[in-house]
């Protein structure tokens, strides 16, 4: 079978709103090298998007709550 012929796995993975990647390969052995780091690269985003949130909604806590208003309403 040529190599145009050969099937191909092709895999779109979003991490959030705004990153999206799509991995392709001809076997699962493929697929899973292209993912190593994958873990770190996971993080990475998520720190990101997390600090990115804070400096947005500095009025939120972890959980996505508001944060209590003091009395004179500040937080």
């Amino acid at each position: 079978m040529s190599e145009d012929a050969m099937p191909r796995i092709t895999m779109s993975i979003r991490l959030g709103p705004m990153v999206h990647f799509q991995i392709e390969g001809q076997n699962c052995t493929e697929i899973s090298q292209a993912l190593d780091g994958f873990e770190h690269l996971n993080k990475t985003v998520d720190d990101m998007f997390s600090d990115l949130a804070e400096r947005v909604y500095p009025d939120l806590d972890t959980e996505g709550n508001h944060a209590p208003v003091a009395e004179g309403g500040k937080t």
